[in-house]
């Protein structure tokens, strides 16, 4: 049994030539290439059991001959973009799985008790392979392009991927040379398996949102340790949203999208002082236009969920919310193009590789610290928590003492410093009492709630005026959307300082301990 380590790159059809013309190939070519057929048939039991267990079976036909490949989770950690799992790979004769050939004797263990008389053939995958080793430094990495298909009972779908698999050396040689073949071949990187596809074909499933997962630090990791955690995790959390996101049928998948690239840019926010100022200004750069390009679908579906909607359901016959809400339906539409757009752009690909690349090399660009001091990344992450936590619940006391005063400005000032002291109550509960610090995020979520609502007022108005630049008949309707917007402001502006005051008096957990 050996861990597979690889990054799979989504290419279109007509970047091929490109790809196998790149001179970075002929530079670090340690043979000639090689094509072949491969017919992969995975198997599963009635109800998937397989699946359950994050596992893939299959059958590889190679000519004559028959290659039976189990794959399991490494549980190894997160290691960025790339697919890491346990394999065992092994000749058998006939078509079908015999599971008896399994070597690891705990790989077997974790299978389910009938598999092997239940298996049956779940779908199927014909693929022509070319592969090319090749050297880089201190690593050597297969890449392999294949183009063919998946095929399902219940559909296809077409394949053209390169995967550049790692036979030895460090991952982050893979991202290292992922980027430098995308500074002259367009990609995306694929986060799924080809089993995975394959599965969500067979079962006609849809991308759908993900939230985020708690995270676990332990006491006594170093700042940079904790970073790197908490970093990776709001990745795989924006990652997970892509697809939902691109398809555009649910507005929470851009949500949590957004949700994912907020919590990362507060991670970098927070860590603000250990981390080497070059990457953090590069990074926080690169996260903020992300999140541009990603903000006004979801402003657009906020607008059209919390305010034409109800506005319609109350007066149907106006005919001027009517035009407003085909306008703003436009609108949203446009803007969701550019999320899928964005999601394709060079930019994109080129962050999150580097994002990768940055954290799978362990930070290596860090300087040391000063003689005889501890550099800033290698501190006790407890004690920057504590830091951090005190820091911004003190600027969240200063402003809601004084509530009933604050102007748009400073109340959005407000929401914008109890998002980040929720993130980073979320990132740090490991470290002190969960309870407590879950109570405490909970409050601050409720002052988002309300802080949010007289938010999207001022932000429903800057639409508006939007779309009354372009057809002036438009602005028929901004009296009555405004006189909607202030009764909400009027109706929450209690209830937030009432939370505002529950905030401010709330126990400093971090302080405990």
């Amino acid at each position: 049994m050996n861990t597979e380590t690889e990054l799979k790159l989504r290419i279109k059809p007509d970047e091929l030539g490109r790809l196998r013309r790149h001179p970075l190939l002929r530079e670090l070519r340690m043979a000639a290439s090689r094509t072949k057929k491969l017919r992969n048939v995975y198997f599963d039991t009635e109800d998937l059991a397989l699946r359950k267990r994050r596992m893939a079976l299959r059958v590889r036909h190679v000519g004559n001959h028959r290659i039976q490949t189990l794959k399991a989770p490494d549980g190894g950690g997160d290691c960025g973009a790339a697919h890491r799992y346990l394999e065992w790979e092994t000749m058998i004769e006939g078509d079908r799985p015999q599971l008896e050939r399994i070597g690891d004797e705990r790989l077997r263990e974790s299978l389910p008790v009938d598999a092997q008389k239940d298996l049956k053939e779940a779908f199927v995958s014909d693929i022509t392979r070319s592969t090319t080793p090749l050297e880089l430094e201190d690593a050597q990495i297969e890449l392999a392009v294949d183009t063919g298909e998946i095929a399902t009972v219940n559909g296809r779908e077409e394949v053209c991927e390169a995967e550049l698999e790692l036979k030895s050396g460090r991952p982050a040689r893979l991202y290292e040379l992922a980027l430098r073949l995308h500074d002259r071949v367009p990609f995306t990187v694929e986060y799924r398996t080809k089993a995975a596809r394959g599965y969500d074909l067979l079962l006609g499933a849809k991308p759908v949102p993900r939230k985020a997962e708690g995270i676990e630090l332990a006491r006594s990791m170093t700042t940079w340790q904790a970073f790197v955690v908490i970093a990776r995790h709001c990745l795989q959390h924006q990652r997970a949203n892509e697809d939902c996101a691109r398809l555009g049928e649910d507005s929470e998948g851009v949500h949590q999208l957004r949700v994912g690239l907020r919590r990362l840019r507060a991670a970098f926010s927070l860590f603000n002082g250990t981390l080497p100022p070059e990457q953090r200004a590069y990074f926080a750069e690169e996260l903020r236009w992300a999140q541009q390009q990603f903000g006004p679908a979801r402003d657009w579906d906020v607008f059209i969920e919390e305010t034409l909607t109800p506005l319609l359901a109350r007066l149907p016959a106006e005919q001027g919310l009517q035009t407003l809400s085909k306008a703003a339906s436009g609108a949203r539409a446009a803007a969701y193009a550019q999320v899928a757009a964005t999601l394709d752009d060079r930019r994109y690909t080129r962050l999150q590789l580097q994002l990768d690349l940055w954290l799978e090399s362990g930070g290596e660009e860090r300087p040391p610290g000063e003689e005889g001091a501890v550099a800033p990344w290698e501190r006790p992450a407890i004690d920057v928590a504590r830091e951090v936590l005190d820091r911004r619940h003190r600027k969240i006391r200063r402003l809601a003492k004084r509530f009933q005063e604050l102007s748009d400005e400073e109340r959005h000032e407000l929401r914008i410093e109890a998002k980040k002291a929720r993130y980073a109550a979320e990132f740090f509960r490991s470290l002190f009492s969960r309870k407590a610090a879950l109570k405490y995020a909970r409050r601050l979520s409720d002052m988002q709630d309300c802080l949010g609502s007289m938010n999207d007022a001022v932000v429903g108005k800057r639409l508006v005026d939007e779309l009354v630049a372009v057809d002036a008949e438009l602005g028929r309707t901004e009296a009555l959307l405004a006189g909607w917007h202030a009764a909400r402001i009027a109706h929450d502006l209690p209830q937030g300082a009432r939370v505002s005051r529950k905030v401010a008096k709330s126990d400093r957990f971090w302080a405990e301990g």
